[in-house]
């Protein structure tokens, strides 16, 4: 981004003039001689010369759209601590995208916020797209353990924020309106979902026209299914079984279109503005969907009751949470003002001002100190907290898989044929492993 020069070049012989009209009316201060004052306004000339040319302007970019107002609060608590500095914020809901377009035309922002354990941004780490801040002492924020699953090539590229966790969001009223308890094995959700339904209420709000919704899902429940779906992927791509035969790939299929059966009469006509207002307005008893999704509900309906629950393994044996790191930040090496930028993510860094993101956001944070006060995600932290948690597949499946794999996710909701799903995804995973 192009630095903003103020207007405004005062230099010491126009001051000394401008001093010396009307002197003859004007009282100097007691033990102050007329040179005296032109020295002091001349060094106030050139000290605001200093700070105007100091002013810089920062892009941040952001593909995390629900975090924009938290981020638009703390970017200006950063500008009053920092006047001589402007972060101007970015918004986009297809980050990918539109960084690959900007990477073509070398119109990098100066900051972003990056999913770090995903191949996508590790590959942008390793082409040198983003500073390595490996020796910036605020990195000491977060744990080893957090660091660690962003680590790319022992070096570090971002300022790991917060993690996600992936569940079922359930409306607590309906529940107990209903008297039918939180399932904790796949048995007791499908009875749930088929109690909601015999009483009139959709069990399951699914946002299908959105392929990216559906990407996400699929990878998800996957992985929920086989906590390490890559090896058994790496299988299928060297010919070892075929996609058929896959136990992860058979499973997720019936699951994913049992439950679509109990999302409404028109799941592919909701994106997510329809999917979480009904939520949010009791329309229907359950989402999948992450931790993330807790302040679009809340903004729907601040008074949304809600739970999120693990999603319970389909094949019976024991449950793991999929998590990611949800959010960190990086610094573009194309920026003109790399200390400005990396001072903002020691700003972050701070406890107090990832406090006021975590009680904004409702993701689980990194940052030490900082106190994790959501009580819908209780049951989501507890897993966490103790280790039933496993880091999601598409940080291991090759760059864009998961993107490939979502269309024959929804042709699947469209005519059931599961062989033809089968099929596609076994030509997808031999072609982009064997790359």
């Amino acid at each position: 981004m192009k630095r903003k020069w103020m207007a405004g070049l005062l230099t010491a012989a126009v001051v000394m003039g401008l001093a010396g009209c009307g002197s003859g009316n004007k009282t100097e201060p007691a033990g102050t001689t007329a040179g005296e004052a032109a020295a002091e306004t001349t060094k106030e000339a050139a000290d605001q010369k200093e700070a105007e040319q100091e002013k810089v302007e920062l892009e941040l970019f952001l593909s995390k759209t629900e975090i924009q107002p938290v981020m638009e609060a703390l970017a200006k608590k950063f500008e009053e601590e920092n006047p001589n500095i402007k972060i101007n914020i970015t918004v986009t809901s297809d980050g990918r995208t539109v960084l690959q377009t900007r990477l073509s035309t070398n119109e990098m922002p100066d900051l972003l916020n990056t999913y770090p354990a995903e191949q996508f941004y590790k590959d942008m780490f390793r082409e040198g797209i983003m500073i390595d801040i490996s020796d910036q002492e605020f990195l000491n924020q977060v744990s080893q353990e957090s660091r660690d699953m962003t680590v790319c090539d022992g070096k570090y590229y971002a300022l790991p924020y917060s993690v996600s966790a992936f569940g079922i969001y359930c409306n607590n009223r309906l529940f107990e309106q209903q008297g039918i308890e939180l399932p904790t094995t796949y048995e007791e959700l499908i009875a749930a979902c088929d109690k909601f339904q015999a009483a009139g209420i959709q069990p399951m709000v699914s946002i299908d026209k959105e392929l990216g919704n559906i990407a996400q899902r699929f990878e998800r429940l996957v992985g929920v299914i086989n906590n390490d779906s890559n090896s058994e992927f790496e299988k299928i791509a060297k010919g070892e079984i075929k996609a058929e035969d896959s136990v992860a790939l058979n499973t997720i299929a019936d699951v994913m279109y049992k439950l679509y059966g109990y999302s409404g009469d028109d799941s592919l006509g909701v994106d997510s503005n329809i999917g979480y207002a009904a939520m949010a307005s009791e329309e229907a008893a359950m989402m999948l969907c992450g931790t993330w999704g807790l302040t679009t509900l809340r903004n729907n309906n601040p008074d949304v009751d809600v739970i999120l629950i693990p999603f319970p393994n389909p094949t019976g044996e024991k449950t793991n949470v999929p998590i990611n790191v949800d959010c960190s930040f990086s610094v573009c090496t194309n920026t003109k003002h790399p200390e400005e930028a990396t001072k903002f993510l020691e700003f972050l860094s701070r406890t107090e001002n990832a406090q006021t993101y975590c009680d904004a956001d409702g993701n689980p944070n990194l940052i030490k100190g900082v106190e994790y006060k959501v009580s819908e995600h209780e049951q989501i932290n507890a897993a966490i907290q103790s280790g039933d948690t496993f880091l999601t597949a598409v940080n291991f499946w090759p760059n864009s898989l998961r993107e490939e794999l979502r269309t024959p996710v929804q042709q699947l909701f469209i005519d059931g044929d599961k062989e033809e799903f089968l099929q596609s995804c076994d030509t997808a995973i031999k072609s982009f492993y064997n790359q």
